[in-house]
């Protein structure tokens, strides 16, 4: 799963499609992220924890992906996090993540007022900043690519032990703060018009893999956009998809006589599709002959939901 995080960390390092993810699953299809006033940060952020005797411990952790925008007046760091398995304590640990990047951030200003020596008021020196000092505003988003359906928790209440009297539950949810992770299943997304960079054709074939009909005829109806995926884009696919042989090709291709190209994989894909429906075709043609159902065979050619049953049925 380590390779699957490379090809998405991958495809996100690029700005217009990092732009283009948020834009789509977070201001759902607005144009709000502009891909020309993104700028990568730094992926490290830690804290040095001082305990009672004196003994110094230090909490780092590493993002993904992370780029800060400015929205005007507003800034905004928004880290993505790839996930290849569900992770069933990913709402604490993207929790931990931006805990420490705002804990880093009051550090920071705390350490400038220092310096300045600028603080007059009691509460400001309890505190280190002043009542005007803000926080630029965390966003993590979860791209979760694994093949099985994401079910794992997406709040903190929902890793929380309520076994104890019903009564008392919804007071206590009521009052304990929540966490809520900014989730996206590849295979599951609802919105695919809302991208607008090959983010589109890249998700699309994946959302569609887990059925092979639907992914033979999406890369059909998509073909010309899909040959127009750029390198990193072209790897991903091929990567997640689990087309291991393809990917190869198409990484030793530069310098070979005959080169691999996109063009030629998708063909492949779409060729291998044609093969395998019309070798299924005619497994199920076969089975009704025997079962003498002349009936069925004169009506699976024009009726697509009925052949979708009966391969189900056959097992084929």
């Amino acid at each position: 799963m380590a390779r699957q995080d490379f090809y998405i960390k991958k495809l996100l390092q690029d700005q217009a499609r990092f732009a283009d993810l948020y834009n789509a699953e977070i201001f759902h299809g607005k144009q709000i992220l502009k891909a020309e006033l993104l700028s990568p940060v730094s992926l490290e952020s830690g804290i040095v924890i001082t305990d009672r005797n004196g003994r110094r411990q230090t909490i780092q952790r590493r993002r993904d992906v992370a780029m800060k925008a400015s929205l005007g007046a507003c800034f905004i760091a928004a880290c993505c996090e790839a996930q290849g398995e569900v992770h069933y304590g990913m709402p604490v640990r993207v929790l931990t993540y931006d805990a420490l990047d705002y804990t880093e951030q009051l550090t920071n200003i705390q350490k400038e007022h220092r310096k300045k020596k600028d603080l007059t008021k009691s509460p400001e020196f309890l505190s280190g900043i002043t009542r005007q000092d803000k926080l630029v505003p965390i966003l993590t988003l979860v791209l979760y690519c694994g093949k099985k359906t994401w079910d794992g928790p997406k709040s903190l209440s929902d890793m929380l032990d309520l076994s104890g009297p019903r009564e008392c539950i919804p007071d206590l949810l009521a009052a304990l703060p929540d966490y809520r992770i900014n989730l996206v299943d590849i295979r599951n997304i609802e919105n695919l018009e809302y991208y607008k960079t090959g983010l589109q054709q890249v998700f699309g074939m994946l959302k569609y893999s887990t059925d092979k009909s639907n992914f033979y005829n999406y890369i059909t109806l998509n073909h010309d956009r899909i040959c127009q995926l750029d390198d990193d884009a072209l790897t991903a696919v091929m990567g997640l998809l689990g087309e291991n042989r393809r990917l190869m090709r198409l990484l030793a291709a530069p310098g070979r006589e005959e080169e691999y190209t996109m063009c030629k994989a998708i063909d492949d894909l779409i060729a291998d599709g044609k093969k395998e429906g019309e070798l299924r075709m005619a497994s199920l043609i076969s089975i009704l002959l025997k079962e003498n159902r002349l009936d069925l065979i004169a009506q699976i050619t024009g009726n697509e939901p009925l052949r979708r049953q009966l391969f189900q049925h056959y097992h084929l």
